[in-house]
């Protein structure tokens, strides 16, 4: 290997010893007037090179203009251009500046992901937040333990308590689950079908009895099987969403048995009952009987 010109070694050893006697990093120019190797020091971050240095003056450094910057100490001829542009998803995270480029981050509700800002997930109805999203970590979801429920799908809101049905002076009417809070009543007894449309009581356990039977924790074939037994014959009604989940499913036969209710007062319990038996669910049928019938 052939060794460089002497110059140049000597130069090499100027930079270093240069270096190490000072913190000022430097660089290596050529005189364009004279040929002379010279030492000239850097510009520092904000600044560039705008006259290297000569035989007897030092370099001379220029801020850098609007919308430009240099992050290090440098020897540049002009500054970079902040070139970053944040996108669809993105929010300013620090503007440009004179020493730095542009930053970007997810806006709220998103989270950075292999390049891409994604939107954080939503827990499912029965599941509550354990740690919300941040804009570098998608939303850490948890079961609902017992004792607390989630109705919906959410990404902020976290399992929530059930009520307590005893310390408002109320009964037990369904007991809480993962996906609902616990339903409580003043009715725990009556005649259904007996009672007269308006009289003291009847609205309250009617609306009972529907809360009984929507929130049963019964499988979604048999909750499916009771909305069709509901539905008058000739009635067109819109065929029920594909894997619609629990939650969805038990809140539209909620819906379907309060229309009922309101269409015919004072026909609940004898539609119900009847529906129950077409259905062939007899299990829920008794259950309804001694829950709230009295003792004959």
């Amino acid at each position: 290997m052939r060794a460089p010109p002497w110059p140049v070694t000597a130069l090499l050893l100027a930079l270093a010893a240069r270096g190490a006697a000072a913190s000022v990093p430097t660089y290596p120019w050529r005189d364009a007037e004279t040929g002379e190797w010279l030492v000239c020091d850097q510009c520092p971050p904000g600044t560039f090179v705008q006259r290297p240095c000569g035989r007897d003056s030092p370099t001379t450094c220029g801020a850098c203009p609007p919308r430009h910057y240099t992050q290090f100490w440098n020897y540049l001829e002009r500054c970079r251009y902040c070139n970053v542009i944040c996108g669809e998803r993105e929010e300013e995270a620090r503007p440009c500046g004179a020493t730095h480029n542009r930053a970007c981050r997810c806006r709220s509700g998103f989270f950075e992901h292999a390049g891409f800002c994604l939107e954080h997930a939503s827990c499912p109805p029965g599941a509550g937040v354990a740690a919300p999203g941040t804009p570098s970590q998608n939303t850490q979801c948890q079961p609902c333990p017992p004792g607390t429920f989630s109705t919906s799908s959410s990404s902020s809101e976290r399992c929530q308590p059930h009520r307590n049905c005893t310390a408002l002076g109320l009964a037990v009417n369904v007991p809480g689950s993962p996906f609902h809070d616990a339903l409580c009543t003043n009715c725990t007894s009556f005649q259904l079908g007996l009672l007269e449309p308006g009289a003291r009581g009847t609205e309250e356990c009617e609306h009972a009895v529907v809360d009984f039977v929507a929130f049963q924790d019964i499988s979604l074939k048999r909750l499916q099987r009771l909305q069709q037994a509901l539905v008058d014959p000739g009635t067109q009604r819109p065929p029920p969403p594909l894997r619609e989940g629990r939650a969805a499913l038990q809140r539209r036969l909620w819906q379907q048995l309060m229309e009922l209710r309101e269409a015919r007062p004072g026909a609940l319990g004898v539609r119900l009952l009847q529906a129950l038996r077409a259905a062939r669910l007899p299990g829920l049928e008794r259950s309804i009987r001694e829950h709230f019938l009295p003792a004959q």
